[in-house]
């Protein structure tokens, strides 16, 4: 059981306590018993789960215990005891709704009203809890109380991440016996802005009226716009009236994406920022500098003593104008602003202080009008100072031409102070020619000069109030050039070395290959090759074996014979040997499907059967015959010398593909022969 007072009923009390027992069926009593005068009183208060005993029922300045006693039916039960003082038992109402509050840095801060109790001299106690869109349950944080005002406090609670929160209060006041009040109203705090907005920018040129657009593009901050507005802050930076400045500040919308700016020619300060319930974001600054225009001139200026003069024409009405003056490149300082109203075309004389130290100096005059906004009327720059107009420089001298290179004059940062250089060269005895340059230039370059001459040059500045005065005294001389035909004789060594280096590898490339197949003849492709062994029995002749490669003798490539074992003859141990003639190629027919067979006995008669390396092209057939002796062929051993010659010189002629080879591989012979299969062309026969 509690029991308190309020700050807006001091003299009634409330009590109250949790259901007991069932709804409607259970009789509550409240029994108060006090300290000092021992007394107890006995309530009753029904079904009901609170009391509002009035101040002649108790004893506000004594300690009080009390509890609650509940029966229905033939139960009873009862609370337990809770001893506190009615005078200090003080319950606030809850913070009302509608606070004020703004989030920065996961900081909830919320302006909360005093609550109005009689006695309540410090700030109450606040304590917060929030729900975050998918938390699970509320999160209660101690919140730190700063007193702002005496009707005011400043409540800065902790809520740790950003994100979409709602947010509710409650204050106590600070002693230990007061109770907390109900919790507040929810408070719905949108998601922190913490980004600037991306702030593109597009200026445009000051026109003769003195004004200048400048157009503003932006992407938004949030996914969700609908509670975010964006505010321009425009900020004359030479010139400030107190009146105008609400005026440069721009509220705009959240589907807002895109404004533009009407300004004057003098420099501007913008920030960008975006804002929500939860505050401002971060600002994002836009810095417009001044500029000029040679047309928006004063009437005339005169600079005498510690100060300058300066009358001026106002080309249009206007209620407000500001006379600025800057030392330039320094940050601006604030002009004097004058609010009356002038009419069209008056005259205006404006004084102002000395211009100072040596540099570009600003004068400017702007005037505001309730429509048209600000305007330059006029403008003037002048570079003080006592700097010698003759600009140092270095020469890079070549044999016609010669570079001047020069670091840019201070005048030339000051708008209209420079006009132009002055640039004058001559050749000794020779009168000098000047040639003008553009005032934002730092270089120069002479033509058309005599090579090894010696020249003078000068490099001068031009301002709006000196002569045209330029003296030539640097000295300079030109490259001469070489012997005659010094520069042929490089560019035919040049050419020289352009085509030799490519005809050197084109030959050597050339030379390698013919070497290459002249001393490495290619070797046979052992694809498509079918290998025929013979037995020991054959090779037993008792004759010597021929080398490796040892070339046999010329044979004609339409008559390539292969050698095979006769049974017969080996059974009956003849000695006696059959020649079968090759089929005369000079009559068309079929192509023979295996090539003839030479029979051999095995006492042969000396005469050994071969196995040779005859170029990569062919077989021999059989050992040449002995002198006197006919051939396999039948032909006489002149007419088959005869033969062979012709067939030779045949073949050199010719190139033809690989045929099959023999080779004696360690004591067996192999014979390898291309499947791919090869007839060989006709030949003539020879008579």
């Amino acid at each position: 059981v509690s029991c308190w007072k309020t700050c807006s009923t001091p003299e009634l009390f409330h009590c109250s306590w949790p259901p007991l027992g069932p709804a409607g069926n259970t009789s509550y009593i409240l029994y108060l018993c006090f300290q000092k005068s021992g007394r107890c009183r006995r309530l009753e208060a029904g079904t009901a789960t609170n009391y509002s005993p009035s101040r002649f029922q108790v004893y506000i300045f004594d300690n009080t215990t009390a509890w609650v006693e509940a029966r229905w039916g033939d139960q009873a039960r009862r609370t337990p005891n809770n001893t506190f003082h009615f005078n200090e038992a003080v319950k606030l109402d809850p913070p009302p709704a509608g606070m004020p509050f703004s989030k920065s840095g996961g900081q909830l801060r919320v302006r909360v009203p005093r609550p109005e109790c009689k006695g309540l001299e410090q700030p109450p106690q606040h304590e917060a809890r929030f729900w975050r869109v998918g938390d699970s349950g509320w999160t209660q944080v101690t919140c730190e109380t700063v007193m702002v005002t005496a009707e005011e406090d400043s409540v800065t609670c902790a809520l740790g991440v950003n994100g979409t929160f709602v947010v509710q209060l409650r204050h106590k006041p600070p002693h230990w016996r007061s109770y907390w009040s109900d919790w507040s109203s929810n408070i719905s705090v949108p998601e922190e802005i913490l980004r600037r907005p991306v702030l593109s920018h597009q200026l445009g040129k000051l026109g003769r009226d003195g004004q200048r657009v400048l157009r503003l593009s932006w992407q938004p901050v949030l996914k969700d716009q609908r509670n975010v507005t964006y505010k321009l802050d425009v900020n004359m930076l030479a010139c400030g009236c107190a009146e105008s400045d609400e005026e440069d500040t721009v509220v705009l919308g959240g589907e807002v994406t895109e404004h533009n700016l009407t300004l004057s020619g003098a420099e501007y300060e913008i920030l960008l920022s975006a804002e929500n319930a939860a505050g401002p974001g971060p600002a994002q600054q836009l810095r417009v500098p001044a500029e000029h225009r040679a047309d928006l001139s004063f009437k005339e200026i005169s600079v005498a003593g510690s100060s300058v003069t300066a009358r001026w024409e106002a080309p249009v009405p206007g209620d407000a104008f500001c006379f600025e003056q800057q030392a330039l490149p320094e940050p601006p300082k604030r002009g004097v602003c004058t609010e009356q109203e002038f009419p069209a075309n008056s005259t205006h004389v404006q004084r102002g202080r000395a211009l100072g130290a040596p540099g570009c100096h600003r004068l400017a005059v702007h005037g505001r009008d309730a429509q048209r906004g600000w305007a330059t009327f006029a403008l003037w720059h002048r570079y003080a100072g006592n700097d010698s107009l003759d600009v140092p420089f270095n020469v890079s001298a070549a044999g016609a031409a010669a570079v001047l290179r020069w670091e840019p004059s201070p005048r030339a940062a000051c708008p209209g102070a420079l006009a132009k250089y002055l640039v004058c060269h001559a050749a000794e005895g020779d009168s000098v020619t000047y040639s003008e340059v553009d005032a934002t230039a730092s270089n120069y370059t002479l033509q058309n000069l005599r090579p090894g001459t010696g020249y003078r040059v000068g490099v001068w500045e031009v301002t709006e109030d000196t002569e045209r005065t330029c003296r030539a005294w640097w000295p300079f001389q030109t490259k001469a050039l070489g012997p005659q035909g010094a520069p042929w004789r490089g560019s035919l060594n040049y050419l020289g070395i352009s085509l030799g280096v490519p005809a050197a590898a084109a030959i050597y490339h050339l030379s390698k290959r013919r070497a290459r197949r002249l001393l490495f003849p290619p070797l046979p492709k052992p694809v498509g090759t079918k290998a025929i062994q013979f037995s020991a029995d054959e090779l037993s002749q008792g004759q010597p074996r021929p080398g490796l490669l040892e070339p046999s003798e010329r044979f004609n490539p339409a008559e390539l014979l292969l050698t095979e074992p006769n049974p017969s003859e080996e059974t009956t141990g003849t000695g006696s040997q059959t020649a079968v003639p090759l089929p005369d190629v000079s009559q068309p027919g079929p192509a023979p499907e295996k090539p003839a067979t030479v029979v051999m006995s095995p006492a042969g008669g000396g005469e050994e059967l071969p196995f040779a390396y005859r170029r990569q092209e062919m077989l021999s057939p059989v050992g040449s015959p002995p002198s006197g002796s006919t051939s396999c062929t039948g032909h006489p051993p002149g007419e088959e010398e005869e033969e062979e010659e012709e067939e030779e010189g045949g073949r050199q002629g010719l190139h033809q593909p690989l045929i099959p080879i023999a080779l004696l591989i360690s004591d067996k012979p192999i014979i390898i022969r291309d499947e791919e299969g090869w007839d060989p062309p006709p030949e003539k026969s020879v008579p």
